[in-house]
């Protein structure tokens, strides 16, 4: 078997970045993001693509059920042609993009990620804050693609747990979670401001905003810069690891996880 022509030309179009910024689907790739997607988002799964030999192992058993005529299955010499990773665990799932949720506060806190460029950055940062509770995630305008396959893949499919909201540039996106409750909002920084083991250093209620790789979090007026204390001579660490440490502070209060 093969896929149809129909789908062919979408695998194409979700191997370039260009095409995926003009497609309203996405690719998840791996047998541990493809039960993610199976388990919670079963619905968004237009089709899927199974090598043969993962097709006939009892690994498969909960695809070929839940999606029956949805799931094709190729031989394995051609399953290659249509992943995108270098050694393809032989299943693969084009799901179409969720609808972005309306802005409203479920969580203590908001996480915002303001212009993060990584999509490694972005996966693992959606798979902490998956990992400690939260629901949501805040994206502003020029903020990496959530659902690019590298993103999915170091999420480990933590997209299909969390409601992630688009925002405008962070100055206009102030307003916006003020409105809903969020404010003050905390910037991660890699010197200055107030140590996040300080009592002063309070998240509920607020938001906290992690910034750009290279060029930080975006000109704000209004702001409380909140720092890491780091003893050694680095300058700063990487946007992923400052996320984890800010949001496990999270935990370690109490604010999340009882």
């Amino acid at each position: 078997m093969s896929p149809s022509r129909r789908q062919e030309q979408v695998l194409e179009r979700l191997r370039t970045r260009h095409g995926r910024r003009k497609s309203d689907v996405f690719l998840v790739e791996g047998l541990r993001c493809c039960r993610e997607a199976l388990d919670r988002y079963a619905s968004g799964i237009e089709f899927a693509l199974a090598g043969r030999e993962f097709a006939d192992s009892a690994a498969a058993e909960p695809f070929h059920a839940a999606l029956g005529p949805r799931l094709e299955v190729v031989e394995d010499a051609g399953f290659a042609q249509y992943a995108v990773t270098e050694n393809p665990q032989g299943i693969l799932c084009v799901c179409r993009r969720p609808e972005p949720p309306p802005p409203e506060a479920r969580d203590p806190f908001a996480l915002i990620l303001d212009r993060i460029q990584e999509p490694g950055n972005m996966g693992t940062i959606l798979r902490t804050a998956c990992a400690i509770g939260l629901g949501s995630v805040w994206l502003t305008e020029g903020t990496a693609d959530p659902y690019s396959p590298k993103a999915v893949r170091a999420g480990m499919g933590a997209q299909f747990s969390l409601r992630l909201h688009a925002l405008p540039p962070l100055g206009e996106a102030r307003v916006q979670l003020a409105a809903i409750g969020y404010a003050p909002l905390w910037l991660a920084v890699p010197g200055g401001g107030t140590s996040c083991y300080a009592d002063e250093f309070h998240l509920p209620g607020s938001g906290l905003v992690i910034g750009n790789e290279a060029n930080g979090i975006a000109e704000l007026d209004a702001g409380r810069p909140v720092r890491i204390p780091m003893p050694g001579d680095a300058e700063s660490l990487n946007a992923a690891q400052a996320a984890t440490i800010l949001l496990f502070e999270a935990v370690r209060r109490r604010i999340l996880g009882g």
